[in-house]
């Protein structure tokens, strides 16, 4: 894993990744970015080139307008060992967090495994929008995954520790988020999980 990238989100144009090194996957297949380098992923999802910019925001008169309604507080859960945290402004809606409901009622009955797993689960939230602060559990032993996972007909997953010019949402870690490819976000850069409404979309 590098050890952090550098994001700036162009005026309505594409997202620029720089890092001294870097990895990256696309559609599940890594992608080789030469130490140093530079890449322009697309940001209006328009791109012939995908997950690449071509120009095509120019042509389509894209807008990345910033964040549209009220933003949500912050749900705080507090068990026995562990508290977790959800912020539904950061949310894109992918639903890992389904176990937490079992789990949290596990947890609370005292059972002793339940707390590492609900560690496990925030853990493996890819915007976020989930975190946590263990009162008595071990962290997760990290999991190896690339830098930057650009997902098929999906967001851009970054999984490292990284520097944005954009405000970070409330609670955010600076080592993973998801960032929108398809244009269609109302929480720009952030994904919000439009990109469903787009099954043309790559």
């Amino acid at each position: 894993m590098s050890k952090n990238l550098s994001l700036t989100v162009l005026e309505n144009g594409p997202l620029k990744i720089s890092g001294d090194t870097m990895t990256v996957q696309y559609c599940g297949e890594p992608i080789t970015v030469d130490a140093g380098s530079d890449i322009y992923v697309c940001r209006c999802g328009e791109s012939s080139n995908p997950p690449f910019c071509d120009g095509s925001h120019a042509k389509t008169g894209f807008v990345a307008e910033p964040p549209t309604g009220e933003r949500k507080d912050v749900h705080v859960w507090e068990g026995k060992t562990i508290r977790t945290f959800f912020n539904p402004n950061t949310c894109m809606h992918v639903f890992y967090c389904k176990p937490l409901k079992e789990l949290r009622k596990r947890e609370l009955e005292g059972d002793a495994e339940a707390a590492a797993e609900i560690a496990r689960v925030v853990q493996s939230c890819p915007s976020g929008a989930l975190s946590y602060e263990a009162k008595d559990v071990p962290a997760p032993a990290p999991v190896a995954q690339p830098d930057i996972d650009i997902m098929e007909g999906g967001e851009l997953r970054i999984q490292c520790a990284f520097e944005i010019n954009a405000d970070l949402q409330e609670r955010q870690a600076s080592d993973r988020a998801t960032l929108c490819r398809c244009g269609l976000s109302k929480n720009k850069p952030w994904c919000d999980g439009r990109h469903k409404k787009r099954p043309d979309f790559r």
